[in-house]
């Protein structure tokens, strides 16, 4: 082997990097299954880890080919971001900094990622209890146990559930609107694009049926809307994604503690 040859090789090796970066937008197995297959076609990476778990990335690449600002713009349209804190953030030097991006998500992203969802969760899940107090009504009048609504109550509540339904949809839904876009667009589905694709079902029947309830009503039981349910679906999700956020900050906090002690 010559010694142009040798020297090749070790400058490859040299421009070999792993390392670890934090993402955004990662909820499921699928997203980090999205990440790891996405990033896998770039051309000098060698090989991609994604932990939905700790929301992280273990990438191999070379850094003669490609670098994490790229990596990032490559799964950014499905949602995902490296998250690349500035110099400033870690108290690094701009050198240090170079050598050491993407570790570490800034506490107060992740606060203010919190801080979103427990707004959203404080106003859905009231409409979320009401939705089902209906509900357990209904079925409880079926079957003879609580007298039925009377035809007034029935239209309040009839007009009122849109309206509920509506604001959930586009508020606290819209994540969920946003996974179904992107697997309309570019055929990669999460476990948000289920929930997006499942809600927008039951919420633009419900509409149709609502908007031309007089020319369906010989044809459907006009009376069957699933506006609760789109309620219903969001509200406890966002819960889980909310109650799953503040574990693992708890979690990230306790394996602090132990490495400081």
């Amino acid at each position: 082997m010559t010694k142009m040859t040798l020297n090749f090789i070790t400058s490859k090796i040299n421009n070999m990097q792993t390392k670890t970066y934090n993402i955004r937008g990662m909820h499921c197995a699928s997203c980090a299954s999205t990440i790891e297959k996405t990033l896998k076609k770039v051309a000098g990476v060698q090989d991609v880890q994604a932990n939905f778990g700790t929301e992280t990335a273990k990438v191999s690449f070379d850094d003669s080919k490609t670098n994490p600002e790229e990596l990032s713009k490559k799964i950014e349209p499905l949602g995902y971001s490296f998250i690349m804190p500035t110099a400033a953030d870690m108290g690094m030097s701009v050198e240090e900094h170079v050598a050491h991006t993407g570790l570490g998500q800034p506490k107060e992203q992740k606060l203010a990622e919190v801080a979103d969802m427990k707004m959203k969760i404080m106003m859905v899940m009231p409409l979320a209890v009401f939705s089902i107090f209906l509900m357990t009504w209904e079925t409880l009048a079926v079957i003879g146990v609580v007298p039925e609504m009377s035809e007034t109550l029935f239209e309040f509540f009839h007009h009122l559930l849109p309206i509920f339904a509506t604001a959930t949809f586009f508020i606290a839904g819209k994540p969920y609107l946003m996974g179904f876009y992107r697997f309309l667009r570019y055929g990669k589905a999460n476990m948000d694009s289920l929930i997006g694709i499942g809600t927008s079902a039951a919420f633009l029947y419900s509409f149709i049926i609502t908007a031309f309830e007089g020319s369906l009503s010989p044809f459907l039981n006009v009376e069957n809307v699933y506006y609760d349910v789109t309620i219903v679906v969001i509200a406890f999700i966002t819960l889980g994604k909310y109650l799953e956020v503040k574990a693992k900050i708890k979690t990230q906090r306790f394996f602090t503690m132990i490495l400081i002690n």
